[in-house]
C-alpha cells in the first residue's frame, strides 16, 4: 500500500498533521496522550475530542487506535478521564475491540488505596479489525498432548466435546507487564523524555495489529518510540510532536537506530519538517 507520508517525523501539532492526511487512510494509530496534568509537556495544551475526531476521520475501514492511558490522581481519587475518552470514541463510531491493562511494575505507598491507577490501552477499531497477529510467547505446561475442551449453549447446558492437541506456547491475555524507565528502552537517550512509552509496548501493539509496510501513525510522538519500533519492525511510520524538544529527541532516537541498522531495508532515510500550522 502507497501513502502520502511515510517515515517522516513532524514538528508541529498532531490535529492540525492528520488535517493532512486522507479520509480512511491509517491501518493502525499508537499513541498515548498526556495523563491529565501529570506533565505539562512545555505548556501545550491537548484537546482530546478534535483529536479524537481526526482519528475517526484518517482510520481506515478495520483500521486500529490503540489508545495508552491512565488516570490522574488526586487527594487519593481517579480521575475517570480516561473512561471519558473512550465513551467518546464509542461515540464517534469506534468499536472497543479489547480493553488491555497495563502493569508497569509500580506499585507505589499508598495509606487508603491498592496502588496506582490501572494503565489501559483501549483497542478502537473501525469497523471489523482488519487483522490480528496473535502474540504467542506464554509456555503451555501440556504442550504436545490432547485435550478435550466443551462447550456450553446459551442455557448453560453442555453441547459439544472438541479434542485438540495443546500448542507449544499460548496467545497473550488481555494483561501486559512491561518494565518502565531507563529498563524498558534500549538507548538512554529516552529518558530525556519525562514519560516515554515502554518499547516492548509499543512493539506488541504493532505486531498484533498491522503487517509488514504497514503504515503506523503517532500524532503524539513524543520521544518517537512508536517511530522506532514501527521501524525496527519493517513498518513505515509518520509522527507528529508539537513540542520542539522532544521532537528532536525523536529524530536523535530515529537516526541512530538507522545507522545501527545492518540490513538494506532498514537503511531508510530518517527524514524531518515543521508543519506551517504549527
Amino acid at each position: 500500500m502507497s501513502y502520502n507520508f511515510c517515515n517522516k517525523l513532524f514538528h508541529g501539532c498532531g490535529i492540525a498533521g492528520m488535517r493532512m492526511l486522507d479520509d480512511d487512510s491509517i491501518p493502525l494509530v499508537v499513541t498515548s496522550p498526556p495523563f491529565g496534568s501529570i506533565r505539562d509537556y512545555g505548556g501545550h495544551p491537548f484537546y482530546f475530542k478534535p483529536m479524537a475526531r481526526e482519528l475517526w476521520r484518517v482510520a481506515m475501514p478495520g483500521g486500529i487506535v490503540c489508545w495508552h492511558v491512565q488516570d490522574q490522581m488526586t487527594e487519593g481519587a481517579e480521575s475517570g478521564e480516561s473512561f471519558r475518552q473512550c465513551l467518546y470514541f464509542l461515540e464517534l463510531g469506534f468499536r472497543l475491540h479489547t480493553t488491555l491493562t497495563v502493569d508497569c511494575g509500580v506499585v507505589g505507598k499508598y495509606r487508603f488505596r491498592y496502588g496506582q491507577p490501572a494503565q489501559y490501552v483501549f483497542v478502537l477499531s473501525k469497523g471489523k479489525p482488519r487483522l490480528f497477529n496473535p502474540i504467542r510467547r506464554i509456555p503451555n505446561a501440556s504442550a504436545g498432548k490432547v485435550r478435550a475442551f466443551k462447550g456450553r449453549l446459551r442455557n448453560g447446558t453442555q453441547k459439544f466435546r472438541q479434542e485438540r492437541r495443546i500448542k507449544p506456547f499460548r496467545k497473550l491475555g488481555s494483561h501486559w507487564t512491561y518494565p518502565i524507565g531507563v529498563h524498558s528502552h534500549s538507548d538512554p537517550e529516552s529518558i530525556e523524555h519525562p514519560a516515554p512509552m515502554p518499547e516492548s509496548l509499543a512493539e506488541d501493539l504493532i505486531a498484533s495489529w498491522s503487517s509488514e509496510n504497514d503504515l503506523v501513525l503517532d500524532p503524539m510522538s513524543g520521544a518517537g518510540t512508536t517511530a522506532k519500533m514501527a521501524f525496527v519492525s519493517n513498518r513505515c511510520y509518520l509522527g507528529f510532536e508539537i513540542n520542539r524538544e522532544y521532537h528532536d529527541l525523536a529524530v536523535a532516537r530515529m537516526e541512530k537506530v538507522a545507522a545501527e541498522a545492518a540490513t538494506p531495508k532498514l537503511g531508510r532515510r530518517i527524514e524531518s519538517d515543521d508543519l506551517d500550522a504549527a
